[in-house]
């Protein structure tokens, strides 16, 4: 497993510059490279630690696939893709995002809107379409916030979304969408436990991609970026490629998981832009550590599930609850649970 540190030598050897083209083509063969190449790192222990915890869970929601547990479940999985993509673009580049709400919004509106126009359209390819949207929303919104940094970045990343749902809110009508919001979408499966099949496979995909990305040159850089992006510049590494390649990629699955959310619900408006679509996926990461993408996948089932069975006894108390914690662990864990624990066990075992 290559290390957090900021890459320099490794960096040097290889070509820069093309813009926004060339790091989309470095991506790709980073991808492929890592793909042909780098197949063995997807036998290392957290990986398949990762995998096994998706299988389990899915199991256990197949038994009953009619059960709250099992709603409960598809609704972990979901964030679970949220929380990838936070942490694949925010934790592996330092910039905190707060937009992932607008692009969810995005995914379930637009998923509504086409089904509305063609009600033919199967789940598949209205996650796919919505993802597709996602993609080109995520590039424009990349284009002028990741000229900034630091909380001038993270401002920016919240308003501009927050900016964009009240127009959409303000000119709904003039868009040609509904007031009401779409009901009666098609279901993403028969069944919770046919959702939940469908939706761990998803997860499966989209960690290993942004695994392979991550341990590739394109994913060395992305932590260079975290580390000390000065660095890289004098090196003559232009960063901000990547930062929108990375974000761009980030933002596409979060639409396509906005789509899968009103395809649970059958139903998308405007609480797709709520509040708990950044909250949840930003504790998920905190507790599973940011950068790591695989301790999200043992957090998110965690979070969610508390969430889900608390929620009956404490009812709107449970998301007050649930943001202190993310405050306190923000302060005083930053590098999350899983980091702390795992340095933990280091020191017990080798006393460093």
């Amino acid at each position: 497993m290559p290390t957090d540190t900021a890459p320099s030598s490794d960096l040097r050897r290889r070509p820069v510059g093309g813009g926004i083209a060339g790091a989309l083509r470095r991506g790709a063969r980073s991808f492929a490279g890592s793909a042909r190449l780098n197949a063995s790192r997807l036998t290392s222990p957290l990986y398949l630690g990762a995998l096994g915890v998706i299988i389990v869970f899915a199991y256990l929601g197949s038994g009953n696939p009619t059960s709250f547990f099992a709603l409960s479940l598809v609704l972990s999985s979901i964030y679970i893709t949220l929380a990838l993509a936070w942490d694949f673009s925010s934790g592996m580049t330092g910039y905190l995002n707060f937009g992932l709400p607008f692009f969810f919004g995005v995914g379930a509106l637009v998923t509504g809107q086409l089904y509305a126009t063609d009600s033919h359209l199967t789940p598949s390819s209205l996650a796919f379409f919505s993802f597709g949207v996602g993609l080109l929303g995520g590039f424009l919104f990349s284009l002028p916030t990741l000229r900034l940094r630091g909380p001038y970045f993270s401002l920016l990343s919240f308003l501009l979304p927050l900016i964009g749902a009240d127009f959409i809110l303000a000119f709904w009508t003039q868009l040609g969408l509904r007031t009401q919001g779409y009901y009666g979408l098609p279901f993403l499966g028969a069944t919770y436990g046919d959702e939940l099949v469908l939706l761990s496979a998803a997860n499966v995909a989209i960690l290993t991609a942004f695994f392979l990305l991550r341990e590739s040159h394109f994913g060395l850089v992305l932590r260079g970026i975290r580390d000390d992006e000065d660095a890289l510049g004098s090196q003559g590494i232009r960063t901000f490629p990547y930062k929108v390649v990375a974000f761009t990629l980030a933002s596409g699955v979060v639409a396509f998981s906005g789509a899968t959310y009103a395809m649970v619900y059958t139903f998308a408006g405007v609480d797709a832009f709520g509040f708990a679509f950044i909250l949840f996926p930003i504790l998920i990461v905190i507790v599973g550590g940011t950068g790591e993408l695989f301790g999200s996948i043992f957090a998110g089932y965690v979070v969610i599930l508390l969430y889900q069975y608390l929620f009956p006894t404490f009812s709107d108390l449970t998301l007050i609850i649930f943001a202190s914690a993310a405050i306190l662990l923000v302060l005083f864990i930053p590098h999350g649970l899983v980091r702390q624990l795992r340095a933990f066990i280091r020191f017990m075992r080798t006393g460093e």
